[in-house]
């Protein structure tokens, strides 16, 4: 299984990449919206963890335009804003507010037991 890190800040990012890696998964990680879009024009994630306020581009364009180019993509929504709700066009590709962990995540453990449920959903008998 492979994971998407799009984080603009390099600390949380990094952090983050580490303990997935640490789990044993396959980790791909880009600080903004362009360079996500652009890496997976030829590479392929089964999981993306997305930061909300990116520069340039928002979290939830980033999103739609994933799904655009990967249809089979989930993702993870990681933002430090409470007062976030998933906008209906991002709730259109079946995004819920199940997919969103706010920032910071005071259990890391967290983080696993999404990407267990997400990758679970899809590939459950």
């Amino acid at each position: 299984m492979r994971i998407l890190v799009v984080d603009d800040e390099q600390m949380v990012r990094e952090n983050l990449v580490d303990y997935l890696e640490d789990e044993g998964l396959d980790v791909i990680s880009v600080g903004s919206a362009e360079d996500a879009l652009t890496l997976m024009k030829t590479e392929h994630a089964d999981i993306a963890i997305v930061d909300m306020r990116l520069p340039v581009m928002h979290g939830n364009d980033l999103i739609i335009h994933l799904k655009e180019l990967h249809p089979d993509m989930d993702f993870i929504i990681h933002t430090g804003s409470v007062d976030y709700a998933v906008p209906p066009d991002v709730r259109a590709y079946g995004i819920s507010s199940d997919n969103v962990l706010l920032k910071p995540v005071a259990d890391m453990d967290m983080f696993i037991q999404k990407i267990r449920t997400l990758f679970d959903n899809k590939y459950e008998i």
